[in-house]
């Protein structure tokens, strides 16, 4: 079940409008006091209203399930977790394919209807600018020859 009908009257509150000028005079908003649902009802209606994805950094793991589990009942075409180790900052772990090709398959994914939930964990400059990782990615489809070098 979604809820577009209180995302479009949100929308066309005089208080979003006040909300949305504010953030774009500071170029951030920063709410605070409001229950999760409150907020995820709020940065959805923001973010879809300028026709973009939205980004939901929780603590946990567990919030951020939690945070992606809402954010389904939001409107959005697509919402994902993106997956991150739980391994300490510190610790010095070898990347795990698995959450290496998760992490990548939701980049991909990405657009103006997509939500991305993940932990503080995951947002640690380890990757890549997007315009870098585009250009490193390469489709491939049957029928398509390439010499083994190229690939």
């Amino acid at each position: 079940m979604t809820f577009p009908a209180p995302l479009r009257a949100l929308a066309q509150s005089p208080l979003f409008e006040e909300l949305q000028a504010k953030r774009q005079r500071r170029g951030s908003l920063q709410i605070c006091g409001l229950a999760r649902p409150a907020k995820a009802l709020l940065a959805s209606a923001m973010a879809q209203a300028e026709d973009r994805p939205l980004l939901a950094i929780a603590a946990t793991l567990e919030e951020a399930g939690r945070w992606a589990a809402l954010l389904e009942t939001m409107n959005w075409d697509l919402v994902r977790l993106y997956p991150t180790s739980e391994a300490l900052p510190d610790e010095v772990l070898p990347p795990d394919p698995e959450i290496t090709w998760g992490q990548m398959q939701t980049l991909l994914e990405m657009g103006p209807t997509t939500a991305i939930v993940t932990t503080i964990r995951a947002v640690q400059p380890h990757l890549p600018p997007p315009p870098t990782f585009r250009e490193a990615c390469l489709s491939l489809r049957v029928g398509l020859e390439m010499s083994l070098t190229a690939l």
